[in-house]
């Protein structure tokens, strides 16, 4: 019996349960011990009645009369009592739990790294923070009830047997009849609860990408494709929740009919017996009341048993993102970056992959501290991979990275990113305001700073010409203001970090030629305090850089001033003459 109970993602779950019980030990405690109680009350109101008939009705004995009333309102408003509180115990733990579960799972999808959001959709991990934690809410809600249903089920079998042998008999066989219902619908349930939970994720994500993307839906009249594409994932849904509807228009039925027999079977032994004055008006009225009692905990269990696989299900998913491993996190070293280091850069035969994609092969360069330096190389060439692998955002797969001669592997993550800065070709906003963007990490930026690095990125301008100036929000994902606007904002904020290493991912490239003529001027003088790559195949802004470093095919090309590598590198020459063509077109 109870098949479910057997499988690993049932004690795995279990296990994930017994924890989250242990961070709200008190409130579910009380929930619990509220519950046990009401058990005990519900018992001892039908014995009061067999006793109030019996012993005060019947016999005309006032005075019992009247203290048996009394205890009967005395259990019937703690009962009550008891019933708030396992409610407000019960729930306050479910919504603790809840809550725990999504601040749990944001946290950790903060820790894991880049390569596990490559490939893992974001409307995934949306449905696991959001459906599949309030089914494991669902849970806990209804943890106490269910206990304290189990434990009047055992007590009122109990009672029934004492009270008639022939009636309780009859009523305890038929218990074991409902939880093998219940079991046999546990065991083919979570399949199916499984697969209702995948595709409620899938249609998350459907959902999510076609909604991040409705400027290009629309722009290329796609809505009906993209509709289309919601509508397939919605019929996933559909067709997965009716396979579970089958499922328990199968078995629920048969919950409500055993009891109803039951009902029917005391009513005429129990009246036979009765009328024959083999027991007595009152145990026969009591009994029957305990069998009323007794079908809803009956109910009650089966249905809670029922819901043991979705509940499963959604742990499970929840399990399977907790258990993910972050693959990047700080070692025991305790080296810091020298107080008097100027940023100097050093690659040492580093290799990295993308799955099987091969980026850098044994890739070597140096650069001193405080200069300008431009990554240049073909699409492809792993130039904005240069980027992230400095901050760690990704893992290299051999081979170090040194600043100011420490391994970045030695450095606490905060430490390391808090003194590499970048700023994305595709520059991504919060629907903030514009000085919550621009001091994002910095809560304790003035608005003196802000403004200045605002102006630095030529963003100051704009930024006081919209309607709340700085504190105006600039809508998600920034969509408020333009291309440019949004990438001087990004910039304006990797400035303001004021880093050791500054990295711009070809970070002016939506705006306009004069524009970005202004910010490179205005760049110098932040740029002299600190080391910057400037990654871009774009001319004018190669020629601002100190020097260049040629990436081809995984591996430095080339280093050294533009001049240089403009009359000695073949493949360097034709790529910045490509690019200048580009440029060229591009201005007119």
């Amino acid at each position: 019996m109870f098949k479910v109970f057997k499988t690993p993602e049932f004690k795995k779950a279990l296990n994930f349960y017994k924890a989250e019980i242990i961070e709200n030990k008190r409130n579910f405690i009380i929930a619990m011990s509220s519950a046990v109680l009401w058990c005990f009350l519900v018992v001892i109101q039908p014995y009061l009645i067999k006793i109030i008939i019996d012993e005060g009705i019947i016999t005309g004995n006032q005075r019992n009369l009247i203290v048996l009333i009394s205890f009967m309102v005395l259990a019937g408003y703690s009962r009550a009592i008891s019933i708030g509180t396992r409610r407000y115990f019960g729930m306050h733990v479910s919504y603790n739990v809840e809550a725990g579960i999504r601040n749990k799972i944001f946290t950790h999808m903060q820790k894991l790294a880049f390569n596990y959001h490559d490939k893992v959709p974001t409307g995934e991990l949306m449905a696991r923070a959001s459906s599949d934690a309030s089914q494991v809410r669902l849970a806990f809600a209804i943890a106490p009830l269910a206990t304290a249903n189990i434990f009047l089920l055992l007590i009122l079998s109990i009672t029934l047997l004492t009270l008639s042998l022939p009636l309780g008999a009859i009523v305890i066989l038929s218990i074991p009849a409902v939880l093998w219902l219940a079991s046999n619908f546990s065991s083919k349930a979570l399949d199916v609860s499984l697969k209702v939970k995948e595709a409620e994720a899938r249609m998350t994500t459907e959902v999510e990408e076609q909604l991040g993307g409705i400027r290009v839906v629309k722009a290329f009249g796609n809505e009906e494709y993209a509709s289309s594409k919601v509508e397939s994932a919605v019929s996933n849904i559909y067709d997965t929740s009716l396979d579970y509807l089958k499922l328990r228009t199968r078995f629920v039925p048969m919950f409500e009919l055993i009891p109803m027999i039951i009902t029917l079977a005391v009513l005429i032994l129990g009246g036979y017996l009765s009328i024959n004055e083999l027991i007595s008006l009152g145990e026969f009225i009591a009994f029957t009341q305990y069998v009323f009692l007794l079908l809803w905990p009956l109910r009650i269990t089966a249905w809670f048993l029922s819901e043991i696989p979705s509940s499963v299900a959604a742990g499970t998913r929840i399990l399977e993102l907790l258990d993910e491993v972050p693959l990047i996190t700080d070692n025991d070293s305790t080296k810091s970056l020298p107080t008097d280091g100027d940023g100097s850069i050093a690659f040492n035969q580093v290799n990295f992959k993308y799955g099987k994609e091969k980026i850098f092969d044994d890739l070597s360069f140096n650069i001193d501290g405080k200069k300008t330096v431009a990554i240049v190389g073909a699409t492809g060439s792993g130039k904005s991979t240069l980027a992230y692998l400095l901050p760690r955002l990704y893992e290299v797969e051999s081979g170090t990275i040194e600043i100011d001669g420490v391994n970045i592997n030695d450095l606490k993550l905060n430490e390391l990113r808090s003194n590499v800065s970048l700023a994305f070709e595709e520059s991504f906003l919060f629907s903030n305001s514009a000085r919550e963007n621009i001091a994002l990490g910095l809560g304790d930026a003035t608005q003196e700073e802000v403004e200045e690095a605002a102006l630095t990125a030529r963003a100051h301008e704009f930024i006081s010409l919209l309607p709340e100036s700085y504190e105006t929000k600039v809508g998600e994902r920034g969509y408020g203001l333009s291309g440019g606007q949004r990438q001087r904002i990004a910039l304006a904020r990797a400035i303001l970090r004021k880093p050791r290493i500054l990295i711009l991912d070809d970070a002016l490239s939506a705006v306009d030629a004069s524009t970005e003529e202004e910010i490179r001027s205005e760049l110098k003088s932040v740029m002299n305090n600190m080391t910057t790559l400037i990654i871009t195949n774009r001319a004018p802004t190669i020629e601002l850089c100190d020097e260049v470093v040629f990436i081809e095919n995984g591996t430095v090309k080339a280093q050294g001033t533009h001049t240089e590598l403009i009359d000695n590198i073949e493949s360097y020459k034709s790529l910045f003459l490509e690019s200048e063509s580009v440029d060229t077109q591009n201005d007119r």
